[in-house]
């Protein structure tokens, strides 16, 4: 049972963390209509391989983190500021008018490295996973053994996936929804990280 948890955490997470409209999603939304859906599902895998050393990178901190007493309370101090800045961050976003737009140049090359490639220049993503991992271990919902990590890093792989996928299948929908899309999404997960930060506060305040 502590296995699925786990999975569905990372599922979770990765998959709200991945949903407004960004360079990753919206780049997969346009090789799927300028090649095709399979093109897309290719690049997506890419990017969910690069995620998988994403999220393990971002628990090796949380655990340092944690194992260090002199670190304990600064834990969840990390976690009211990341979380504090992602529902500010989230809430600028929603404020734009105009939509995320395309700025990396269109690639002949294999769509699963081109993935890989702007996965991995993704600087958004391990601080994203940081905040996430350092919330659920602050909430006592994230346990450190090998088998939990590890089923923690697939769900969050196969999130990333999961949400990549739609964005690649519901590609045409998707372009011409994108304004309203990117706002209204980015305005809920600014809610959402307000709501986590705030509790982390409380619960520190309450110690």
């Amino acid at each position: 049972m502590t296995l699925i948890l786990h999975f569905i955490l990372g599922f979770i997470t990765s998959f709200l963390g991945t949903l407004t409209p960004s360079m990753l999603n919206m780049k997969t939304a346009k090789i799927s209509l300028d090649k095709s859906k399979f093109e897309a599902i290719k690049f997506a895998a890419g990017v969910s391989v690069i995620v998988l050393g994403q999220v393990y990178i971002a628990i090796l901190f949380t655990k340092f983190l944690r194992n260090n007493p002199a670190f304990v309370q600064s834990l969840q101090q990390i976690a009211v500021v990341i979380f504090a800045l992602l529902s500010f961050y989230f809430y600028r976003q929603s404020k734009k008018d105009k939509a995320p737009t395309e700025t990396v140049k269109e690639k002949t090359g294999n769509s699963f490295m081109v993935g890989l490639l702007l996965s991995v220049l993704n600087m958004f993503s391990i601080p994203f996973y940081c905040g996430v991992t350092t919330a659920l271990d602050v909430a006592g919902w994230l346990q450190f053994t090998q088998q939990n990590i590890f089923i923690f890093v697939i769900g969050s792989a196969l999130g990333t996936f999961a949400l990549l996928y739609m964005y690649a299948h519901y590609a045409r929908l998707i372009q011409s929804k994108s304004k309203g899309l990117a706002k209204n999404l980015n305005l809920v997960l600014s809610v959402l990280t307000g709501i986590l930060a705030f509790i982390t506060l409380v619960k520190i305040l309450s110690l």
